[in-house]
């Protein structure tokens, strides 16, 4: 193999440990911002062990299908960090039937409920639009977090 080909397959590997290295640093930061600023926000439910975690860019949504078992109650807890402003949140049946919708209830963080029945829920999260003066749009974590306690 020739010099050049070393040195491009060498400057591949780097680039590629640098990718891998920068998403393990936004992940280690993403669940130490939920281990400090969302998992007090859970109580007095107890979190389900589920880390449901995502970086998001201005204006951009998640959606996640979540199952929800008969006769216990539960919190639904979105948060998000602050640079990504109001973070809207929407539960959603799974014929699209909007369950709850947080900018209809004075921008909750959470939403308490009991479920008579086991049954499956979406959990639709919205970064609101920013105006920036740079091309760089401001991300963030935002994580979504069940907690429970027997009804």
């Amino acid at each position: 193999m020739s010099l050049m080909k070393h040195i491009y397959s060498l400057k591949a590997f780097l680039a590629i440990c640098s990718i891998a290295l920068a998403t393990a640093t936004v992940s280690a930061q993403c669940a130490t911002f939920v281990k400090k600023k969302c998992m007090p926000k859970i109580s007095p439910f107890t979190q389900n062990g589920q880390m449901n975690t995502s970086t998001l860019s201005s204006g951009q949504k998640t959606s996640l299908n979540l199952t929800f078992y008969a006769g216990q109650d539960y919190r639904i807890l979105v948060c998000a960090q602050e640079q990504l402003g109001d973070v809207t949140f929407k539960i959603l049946d799974m014929q699209g039937k909007v369950v709850f919708d947080s900018p209809e209830n004075d921008y909750p963080d959470f939403w308490d409920f009991k479920v008579k029945n086991t049954q499956q829920f979406i959990v639709e999260v919205q970064v609101p639009e920013t105006e920036s003066t740079s091309s760089v749009l401001p991300s963030g974590c935002v994580s979504i977090v069940v907690g429970f306690k027997k009804g």
